[in-house]
């Protein structure tokens, strides 16, 4: 029964960390959190667009980090695949700051 055991984890599978519900009602809490407050930006700081469309992109990049984070497991991944998504997000971040000034300055 061992070697059934063994030649399945030689196969490329490998074993899930057990989550807590403590992690998943915090990262539940984290989600609906953030998503009142993106539908409270949008209600009520409809005065300010430039400034409410900014923040509500901040908050969807946060959301977005969380569910990377927890959903696609990059807890317990290496810390090669975090970098590479941090420097995808500071890529991301720059381009857009720069196209946001270039159309201000039309």
């Amino acid at each position: 029964m061992n070697t059934i055991k063994q030649n399945h984890n030689d196969q490329g599978h490998e074993e899930h960390p057990i989550v807590s519900y403590r992690e998943h009602l915090s990262t539940l809490v984290a989600l609906l959190l953030l998503t009142v407050m993106t539908v409270a930006i949008s209600v009520f700081g409809s005065n300010l667009r430039t400034l409410s469309v900014a923040t509500a992109l901040l908050i969807a990049s946060v959301k977005a980090l969380v569910v990377a984070y927890y959903f696609m497991h990059l807890k317990y991944d290496k810390k090669l695949y975090t970098w590479l998504l941090l420097i995808v997000g500071v890529l991301f971040v720059s381009f857009l700051i720069l196209t946001s000034i270039e159309f201000l300055n039309r």
